[in-house]
């Protein structure tokens, strides 16, 4: 029986069965999870950049910082702070320990246990540095009157020495 002009005709709506719309979503899944993997460490290593960046400038600011001052003693003159009298190796090195924020502002000098162990307690602090003046090579006469300058800049600072990432930046400096 035909229906007749005018009277309601039952209407299929067009849609996508479940099958479908599972089918797309596995796709979609499968096609996303390594983009935002690649998000992930493209955060991660802007954060190490950054760490990195810091460093350099804390490493330049500590070796632009350091002067001769009286016979046998550097003088470093940190941005925030009084001046550290550092004394000059005769023989050896000689060792000294800061610590740093997370923008590289200078907030103190610390021990040797809170570079091995790290720096507890100072929630402030990000940054260790590890400054180590060695005495000049007798047996290397173009370096004669030079003293070796080694910078390590590490971070995070609360973690023990072996869990921190650390950068190492070598100079020299003309002995006082």
């Amino acid at each position: 029986m035909n229906p007749s002009p005018g009277s309601a005709r039952p209407h299929r709506l067009k849609a996508f069965s479940l099958t479908e719309v599972t089918m797309a979503t596995g796709l979609i899944a499968t096609l996303a999870l390594p983009l935002l993997a690649m998000l992930a460490g493209s955060a991660s290593s802007q954060g190490s950049a950054r760490d990195r960046e810091t460093a350099a400038r804390i490493a330049q600011m500590l070796s632009a910082a350091m002067v001769s001052s009286s016979p046998g003693t550097f003088q470093m003159e940190p941005p925030a702070g009084d001046p550290i009298e550092i004394p000059a190796p005769k023989a050896g090195e000689t060792v000294r320990f800061f610590s740093f924020d997370a923008d590289g502002t200078y907030l103190g000098e610390t021990d040797a246990s809170a570079w091995v162990d790290g720096l507890i307690g100072a929630p402030a602090a990000v940054h260790l540095v590890r400054l180590r003046i060695t005495s000049p090579h007798p047996q290397s006469p173009t370096l004669e009157g030079l003293c070796e300058l080694e910078l390590i800049v590490s971070q995070p600072a609360a973690a023990a020495a072996s869990a921190r990432s650390r950068d190492r930046f070598l100079s020299r400096v003309v002995s006082p």
